[in-house]
């Protein structure tokens, strides 16, 4: 029975993650810790074991992956970006090889470019983006003298 609990745990997706906060993971293995920090602003990725840093790299990739050691257990923590609209990005502690848990977490509701209005928000923002870039190139061509 705890393996099918599991395995209902392991589909939940927690959306309560915002981009000022990034995304925060929490593991428990063999009576250690393992904090798990990701910005999908900075791109910086850290983890850190009973509250001391042991990885760290910045990845603005869809998958990433690091790995470090605690005493003779070689640990992986692995990153994918599912969704992009939701957000929803999955973290997965592998320990020597073997998957330990995934954590599944993605944007507060409010700040998901998905549902009914998302490909309106993403035409909204392209436009905007499209018109920003000609007033800025206009501008700086008149003021350098092109």
């Amino acid at each position: 029975m705890a393996d099918g609990k599991a395995q209902l745990d392991n589909d939940i997706i927690d959306e309560t993650v915002s981009y000022r906060e990034g995304f925060s993971y929490k593991f428990e293995d063999a009576g250690n810790v393992i904090n798990v920090r990701c910005s999908s602003i900075s791109g910086k990725e850290t983890v850190y074991v009973n509250e001391v840093l042991v990885a760290e790299k910045r990845s603005f990739r869809r998958k990433s992956s690091m790995v470090f050691n605690i005493g003779g257990d070689r640990y992986e923590i692995e990153f994918n970006v599912v969704d992009m609209l939701k957000g929803e990005t999955h973290c997965t502690l592998i320990k020597n090889d073997l998957h330990v848990k995934t954590i599944k977490k993605a944007l507060l509701k409010k700040n998901q470019i998905s549902g009914k209005n998302g490909w309106l928000k993403v035409s909204l923002i392209f436009v905007f983006g499209l018109i920003s870039g000609y007033l800025l190139m206009d501008y700086l061509l008149i003021f350098f003298g092109g």
